[in-house]
């Protein structure tokens, strides 16, 4: 037995041969990777990274796994689902990086320096484990789902480094990631990459105030199909509801209203689901409604609207959603978040500043004050006066309940040079014409969005608005 061992650790070490070249970085890639590393250097055994959806967090740890290989170590990517264990797996192919797969049924390459497997496979096989000097983590915001396996499975790994990847450090109450992971180091921020222009701006549509949940329902201010209608401009993208019923009748009124819908949810075949988003991906397919399938790992440029037709408890939950929708495409120079309970209110635009925390509230707006005294608070109850939210408030109640508030659109002030804004201006002037509505009408969605009037009269003259 101790023969085959030695046989095995013989062979692994011949497989860890250098990596292939690996692909440019962008600034804040190299930036987060060396800020990782320091926190390693620090002592750190279990560091997560913060990146934002649509930032490389893939191809950001790829290139720490790289760095490692090359120095004869074997790397552990771990995934929360079984499911995404493929998908982890091409994308790291994808990005030049011999990889085996720790699966059942699945043929692996144990001669490989990256496993990639599942919590669930692991657990499973409890003592027959793939040897690793460093573990990867993907989405690691899902550690807290089922923290006794995560604390299991990492025990078994002493003395490894481990780094964690997410866009949202908390857990699905809200919580901070410790005691898993003793340090947190943030790459960029989402604010960052749109003034970059590796994200687009969010415009969002909303009620003038959030429609708190109440005991009896779940407000929403419009009807998603009448607002879709109103404001949406033919854009393609993804409608949550908060069960599968309601994401199924959704889908039904836009297809019968002539805007092609589908809806997937948890349990819709892999066949299914790959042609749905086959047919989106094509333009066959205008909406996609799901209640928690596409929170994340999702990666469809095209996408630029969101319809939230349900509450989102938390900040995490809320920037998953938008930020399926902020990855930039051509002719794309900004997202539309339809957010028909108001939620925003509470979570902030995504570009807002935030604070990241182990410990306590994983997330917390900057310069956030209580809704009560106004004093800056980072979490409730407040120091100050002592008020603390109702939880309730933010909890589904059962029934959705239309209240024909009205909307209003809210936009950041949007870095965009005079070339994107110019397009911005043709396009939405082509769909006020497309509609019937005058073209003059473009003045007051710019002022809301932009924050000021349109300066250049000549871009009126070419539409005969003068």
């Amino acid at each position: 037995m101790l023969r085959r061992r030695i046989e095995h650790r013989v062979v692994m070490s011949a497989a860890l041969v250098a990596p292939a070249p690996a692909q440019p970085l962008r600034p804040y890639q190299s930036d987060a990777i060396e800020l990782v590393r320091d926190s390693m250097r620090r002592g750190h055994k279990r560091t997560v990274l913060v990146m934002p959806t649509g930032s490389g967090k893939t191809k950001t740890a790829a290139e720490i796994a790289r760095s490692a290989i090359a120095k004869t170590r074997r790397v552990l990517w771990l995934t929360h689902r079984t499911e995404l264990v493929s998908q982890s797996a091409r994308a790291l192919t994808d990005l030049e990086l011999h990889v085996g797969i720790v699966a059942a049924g699945v043929d692996a390459d144990a001669t490989a320096p990256v496993q990639v497997a599942s919590i669930q496979t692991l657990v499973a096989r409890d003592t027959v484990r793939p040897p690793a000097d460093l573990i990867i983590i993907d989405e690691a915001h899902h550690m807290g789902e089922s923290s006794e396996c995560w604390v299991r499975i990492l025990d078994a790994y002493p003395n490894v480094h481990t780094l964690g990847l997410t866009a949202t450090p908390e857990r699905g109450d809200g919580t901070g990631l410790a005691p898993i992971f003793t340090d947190l180091v943030v790459g960029v921020t989402v604010r960052k990459l749109t003034d970059l222009g590796h994200l687009v701006p969010c415009e969002i549509d909303r009620p003038g105030s959030w429609l708190r949940y109440g005991r009896e329902g779940n407000p929403l201010a419009q009807e998603p199909l009448v607002r879709y209608r109103e404001i949406g401009e033919q854009q393609t993208g993804f409608g949550f509801a908060r069960s599968v019923e309601e994401a199924e009748r959704y889908a039904r009124e836009f297809t019968e209203a002539g805007i092609r819908s589908v809806c997937v949810h948890g349990k819709t075949p892999d066949d299914q689901r790959a042609a749905a988003i086959s047919m989106f991906r094509e333009g066959r397919v205008r909406i996609i409604w799901n209640v928690y399938v596409f929170t994340e790992g999702t990666d469809i440029p095209s996408a630029s609207v969101c319809i939230l037709a349900c509450n989102v408890g938390t900040a995490g939950g809320f920037l998953q959603r938008v930020g399926r929708i902020l990855r930039p495409a051509p002719r794309k120079t900004s997202a539309l978040l339809i957010d028909l309970p108001g939620v925003s209110h509470l979570w902030g635009p995504p570009e807002d500043e935030r604070v990241y925390k182990l410990d306590g509230k994983g997330i917390v707006r900057a310069g956030q004050v209580c809704r009560v005294c106004g004093q800056p608070v980072l979490e409730y109850p407040c120091p100050t006066c002592g008020y603390a939210p109702d939880p309730d408030a933010t909890r589904d109640m059962g029934t959705t309940e239309i209240v024909n508030a009205p909307m209003q659109r809210f936009a950041r002030k949007i870095a965009e040079g005079p070339e994107q804004r110019r397009e911005t201006f043709e396009r939405w002037c082509a769909t006020a014409r497309a509609k019937g509505h005058r073209i003059r009408s473009v003045g007051h969605k710019w002022k809301a969005v932009y924050g000021q009037p349109i300066e250049n009269e000549s871009w009126w003259r070419g539409w005969g608005a003068v």
